[in-house]
């Protein structure tokens, strides 16, 4: 009785530490496998996706000053609860581009695309705007949780296309990506897109 005690014990032992030993490690690497990014060429036209026109309007303008592009095109055609509440009917592109030109980049460079709701539709709607306008090569903006999602939508169908597609990611301002688990949001956006991944798998 006394030694299935001690196996038990030690088990525990054995598990306790390896929890607190792996822990950070394996939550780091949940995290970093969700991130896929390009390194960045001047290309002739830059996707802002819609979901969050704070920070992907931010960094837009971050890759603009860079000269990395002449264009930049918002897409989106959802429009959230909190800007209802205030009377407006604002979608996502309309508000990303408002984010842009408010910080400087003109307005005559900035376009949006309302429709596309999800993902893929997005991804659709892009590739059609590249085709009517010659671009050949461009790059596709999202949150840096969302870019491996992101290769996988768009990737093959662009190249099919012979389109130059180069993905990048915009940091949250609500939480540090390499320490996701420390805040809500964090969680949250770790969450629901693995959730995504899983949906895409099956049924796409």
């Amino acid at each position: 009785m006394k030694k299935k005690l001690l196996i038990v014990l030690a088990a525990l032992a054995v598990v306790t530490i390896l929890y607190y030993g792996l822990k950070t490690p394996l939550l780091k690497l949940a995290g970093s496998y969700l991130i896929y990014e390009n390194e960045l060429e001047k290309a002739d036209a830059l996707f802002v996706l819609g979901g969050n026109a704070y920070n992907r309007g931010n960094e837009a303008v971050k890759v603009y000053q860079q000269g990395l592009t002449d264009q930049i095109i918002c897409t989106g055609g959802n429009t959230h609860q909190l800007v209802k509440s205030l009377g407006l009917d604002y979608m996502e592109s309309e508000l990303a581009k408002i984010n842009i030109v408010r910080q400087g980049v003109p307005d005559s460079l900035v376009f949006i695309i309302t429709d596309g709701t999800s993902t893929f539709e997005e991804a659709d709607h892009i590739l059609d705007y590249c085709k009517e306008n010659n671009i050949e090569s461009c790059i596709i903006l999202s949150s840096k949780f969302h870019t491996k999602r992101i290769k996988k939508v768009f990737k093959k169908k662009f190249e099919k296309e012979g389109i130059k597609i180069m993905i990048h990611g915009a940091a949250s301002y609500n939480y540090d990506e390499t320490l996701w688990w420390h805040e809500e949001e964090g969680m949250i956006a770790v969450n629901n897109e693995y959730i995504k991944h899983l949906y895409y798998w099956f049924f796409r």
